[in-house]
């Protein structure tokens, strides 16, 4: 079961890797090395920022970092990501850190009342996951899929986790 909990500044090295890692960047909507300067104070700013949310997803029983999941609002409306760390690929992770990152999102922002994704179409795993916690497909570009979940139809991801804090 995944540790939710807000990021800190003793995350801004892991999120750093990540954002860096190939296949990370070859799966964004922006491919491009970020320099340490410009990750720190995005990071910084991100921190800070009331419209943006970062959410960091544990291992429950090691404490291990599993992903990096961020909201960015805007009104009734908001934007998720998730970055997966390298090591956690393919360990089935993403889906329960998603849906508790949801749920965590939705009680400190209960104003929103849909969440989009934007997902490039060659990212199947990715569409898996959000597909599997109740995202729908809403429109699809050549490279982007887009996909929408509105949370006030989904309570069973509204659920208390005493691991999330």
């Amino acid at each position: 079961m995944p540790y939710i909990r807000k990021a800190n500044d003793d995350d801004s090295r892991d999120i750093f890797d990540w954002r860096n890692d190939e296949l990370t960047r070859q799966m964004s909507h922006t491919s491009d090395f970020v320099d340490w300067n410009r990750h720190s104070g995005w990071f910084a700013a991100s921190l800070t920022n009331k419209n943006r949310l970062i959410l960091m997803c544990e291992e429950e029983s090691t404490n291990e970092k599993v992903a990096m999941v961020r909201f960015d609002v805007e009104g009734n409306r908001a934007l998720i990501s998730i970055n997966l760390s390298p090591k956690m690929r393919g360990k089935r992770k993403a889906k329960g850190c998603l849906s508790d990152a949801i749920s965590f999102f939705q009680k400190s922002y209960s104003v929103v009342q849909f969440i989009d994704a934007e997902i490039k179409s060659i990212n199947i795993a990715s569409q898996k996951c959000f597909i599997g916690v109740g995202f729908v497909l809403s429109k699809a570009d050549a490279d982007v899929l887009y996909y929408e979940y509105a949370p006030s139809n989904h309570s069973s991801f509204s659920l208390t986790n005493p691991n999330i804090t």
